[in-house]
């Protein structure tokens, strides 16, 4: 009986303290998000009408487009976690288990705290020398965020040039699009679709891609918006976990 009183004190304790954190995390975006770069002042910025149109697009409703500092990373993190939450409910415990307090909330911290890490690994040498030129190795991503002036980001997208998998030997590496997300309370108004638009036309103009490769899960919601975009699915995958992922991709040439 002590050791359920125990299990149950200490999830209660857990949750008040998640309930701050989490306040403290908003404050701390607000705040940060303002250090961002806007796009159009980083190198490479000089773009194709096509893509400035597109751009203009996705920021109408007061948004603009910024490249993410240093200080950004651990508001981007909280978008980016709560955006690919579902990856992680299955090592999530029921709420009626007294300990699911505390194991749900280290699961969350840990998966928090790979997310940022890997982040700032692909996004070290944008943060050391921002650019939107075309790279030369898989090594560099582009990370791009959208946001209201002063305020949190609410989409994000970040995209490379690799060979995509599974094609063999190619002569040529290709765009790659990666963690397109849009924040819970900003979803339903386009933004997702606009972000796609506008990595489309920038990847076929300032990158010279002939086409635009990605992979995702079988979340509905993810698969058409991508479906029906027009990209097709190219290889199918499963894991030891079972988990399925969707390799697609879209000709950017016709």
């Amino acid at each position: 009986m002590r050791c359920r009183l125990l299990a149950a004190a200490t999830a209660a304790l857990l949750w008040h303290r998640e309930v701050f954190v989490s306040d403290l995390h908003s404050v701390r975006r607000a705040h940060l998000a303002a250090r961002a770069l806007p796009w159009s002042q980083v190198a490479g910025a000089e773009l194709h009408p096509e893509v400035l149109a597109a751009a203009k697009d996705a920021c109408e409703g007061g948004f603009e487009l910024v490249v993410p500092e240093d200080e950004d990373m651990q508001g981007l993190t909280d978008l980016v976690d709560e955006s690919f939450q579902r990856h992680i409910q299955d090592r999530m415990i029921d709420d009626g288990n007294p300990l699911s307090g505390l194991w749900n909330g280290w699961v969350a911290l840990s998966e928090r705290q790979m997310t940022l890490g890997a982040m700032r690994k692909r996004l070290a040498q944008l943060l050391q020398a921002p650019s939107l030129r075309r790279p030369s190795s898989a090594e560099w991503n582009l990370g791009v965020l959208l946001r209201r002036k002063g305020d949190a980001p609410v989409g994000y997208f970040e995209l490379c040039v690799k060979q995509p998998e599974g094609l063999g030997r190619r002569p040529d590496s290709q765009p790659y699009l990666t963690n397109l997300c849009v924040a819970k309370a900003c979803r339903g108004r386009g933004l997702g679709r606009k972000l796609l638009k506008l990595v489309e036309d920038f990847s076929r103009t300032a990158w010279q891609g002939n086409a635009l490769y990605l992979h995702t899960d079988d979340d509905p919601a993810a698969f058409n918006l991508y479906n029906s975009s027009g990209y097709a699915v190219r290889k199918r995958q499963k894991d030891a976990e079972d988990h399925l992922t969707l390799y697609m991709y879209k000709n950017l040439a016709d």
